[in-house]
């Protein structure tokens, strides 16, 4: 492997840092009524994200996932609105793929997982 494709950033969307809860399952366990679980987002673009989790997760699987903006509202067309309002909550439902995990650094006890978004449920 050459020296600049070590380590070369692959992501085509710029990443953004947010402090928010991830809430997820894997969907193969929606119909077995298992509960979402919480996560720790690390950071977001329009691609995928970042999360922190107590397991490792095999890569591949797909997730639904739940994630809620506040001082956002979801408007029509699937645009969103910044309302700067705690109370407002956009809500964003995802689906996505596991393409990787890490034992975090920051966190020896949680697992970092990196999601490619590959489709929206609703917004």
């Amino acid at each position: 492997m050459k020296q600049e494709e070590f380590g070369e950033e692959r992501r085509r969307e710029e990443r953004f840092a947010k402090n928010l809860v991830v809430r997820f399952t894997r969907l193969e366990e929606i119909s077995a009524d298992v509960p979402y679980r919480d996560g720790q987002l690390l950071d977001l673009s329009g691609g995928g994200l970042c999360f922190l989790t107590d397991d490792a997760l095999p890569v591949g699987s797909q997730l639904v996932m739940v994630l809620e903006f506040p001082g956002w509202q979801a408007v029509e067309d699937g645009k969103w609105l910044a309302t700067k309002q705690e109370e407002d909550v956009g809500v964003l439902r995802a689906v996505g793929m596991v393409s990787w995990v890490a034992v975090s650094r920051a966190r020896p006890d949680k697992y970092e997982t990196g999601v490619c978004f590959s489709g929206r449920v609703t917004a």
